[in-house]
C-alpha cells in the first residue's frame, strides 16, 4: 500500500486522531513513521486542524521533539498524513502499566519533556496533550515528546475551543473553558510526573465528571506519602505544578527543568544523555548534577 511516495509496511499504532504506520521512504532510503488521518479531517475545518499540526511540528526544532519530515494528502484516497522520524521505542504509558519509575529517572525524563515544551512555548505553542502517550522512550533511553495534534498557538487561544485530550492530564482552566498558556501544559506535565513517581494518577476517578471534579477542588495525596521513598522536599515541586491557579504554577518549562535536574542522579544521567538548547539550561544542569 502507498500513502503518497511512501510504502505502508504495518500499523503500529492507533489513536483519537488516526493511525500510525511503519513506512518506507523510497526516495530516500528510510524508515519513517507516518500518522494517518481519516478521509474526514481534510475537509473544512478538520482540514484547518491538520495542516495546523503540520505548521506546528515543523517549526519545533529540539532533540526532545518528533522530527516532522513530510506532509501531505494522499490524492487516490484523500487520506492526510504526516511523515515523522521513526524510532524504536515504546510509549510512557506501556511503561508505566508495569508501576512507577526510579524517582531519578523520572526526574531526568521530566526534565527532557519540559527543555522540549519550553523551546515549542517560547514560539507561542502550547503542546495542550501532554500526557505518557505522547511521550516515547527509545530504546537507547532518548525522550521524545510527540504529536502536538491538540497544540493550539498560545496567540490565538481565546478559551472557546472545545476540550481536547485526556480527562486525567486536563488543567482546571481547560475544564472551564478559560484561556490556556504555557503554564497549563506544566499542570499536565505535573500530573505525569506525579504518576511516574506513585503510579498513581493525582486527580483518578471513575466518571468524566469525577475527574473533572477533583482537578477543580481536590488536593492531591502528597507525592511522598504516596511514594515513602520519595524525598519530602520533592512534594512542593509536585504542588506547584498542579496548582489550581496558573500564578502559582512555575513561570517557565525551564525554571522546571532546573529543579529537576539536580534530583536526577548519576545512574539516570547515563540512561538520558544531556542535550544542548541555545539558553546554556543543559550546560548548567550538567554541572549540578556532577556536584549532586
Amino acid at each position: 500500500m502507498l500513502v503518497g511516495r511512501y510504502e505502508i509496511l504495518e500499523i503500529i499504532g492507533t489513536g483519537a486522531t488516526g493511525r500510525v504506520a511503519r513506512a518506507h521512504d523510497p526516495m530516500i532510503g528510510r524508515l519513517v513513521a507516518i500518522k494517518l488521518f481519516a478521509k474526514e479531517l481534510a475537509q473544512g475545518e478538520a482540514r484547518q486542524r491538520f495542516l495546523q499540526e503540520a505548521r506546528v511540528v515543523g517549526q519545533l526544532s529540539h532533540p526532545s521533539i518528533m522530527t516532522l519530515h513530510d506532509m501531505g494528502i494522499d490524492e487516490p484516497t484523500q487520506t492526510p498524513y504526516l511523515v515523522m522520524e521513526y524510532l524504536e521505542g515504546q510509549p510512557l504509558d506501556r511503561i508505566l502499566e508495569k508501576g512507577s519509575l526510579p524517582f531519578p529517572k523520572a526526574c531526568a525524563w521530566v526534565a527532557e519533556i519540559a527543555c522540549a515544551l519550553g523551546i515549542a512555548h517560547r514560539k507561542g505553542v502550547i503542546h495542550g496533550d501532554v500526557k505518557p502517550a505522547n511521550v516515547l522512550i527509545t530504546n537507547d533511553g532518548r525522550v521524545k515528546l510527540m504529536d502536538f495534534g491538540m497544540a493550539r498557538l498560545a496567540s490565538h487561544d481565546t478559551g472557546a475551543s472545545p476540550l481536547l485530550g485526556t480527562p486525567a492530564y486536563w488543567c482546571p482552566e481547560q475544564i472551564l473553558g478559560k484561556p490556556q498558556d504555557s503554564r497549563s501544559d506544566l499542570f499536565s506535565l505535573g500530573v505525569v510526573l506525579y504518576e511516574m513517581v506513585t503510579g498513581k494518577r493525582p486527580f483518578d476517578a471513575d466518571s468524566l465528571q469525577g475527574i473533572c471534579g477533583r482537578v477543580l477542588s481536590s488536593t492531591p495525596l502528597p507525592a511522598s506519602h504516596a511514594n515513602p521513598s520519595l524525598p519530602t522536599a520533592f512534594d512542593g515541586v509536585i504542588v506547584r505544578c498542579l496548582a489550581k491557579d496558573p500564578a502559582a504554577r512555575y513561570a517557565t518549562a525551564e525554571i522546571l527543568a532546573q529543579e529537576l535536574y539536580p534530583l536526577a542522579r548519576c545512574k539516570a544521567v547515563t540512561e538520558v544523555q544531556p542535550q544542548t538548547n541555545g539558553n546554556g539550561l543543559r550546560d548548567r544542569a550538567a554541572r549540578l548534577l556532577r556536584s549532586a
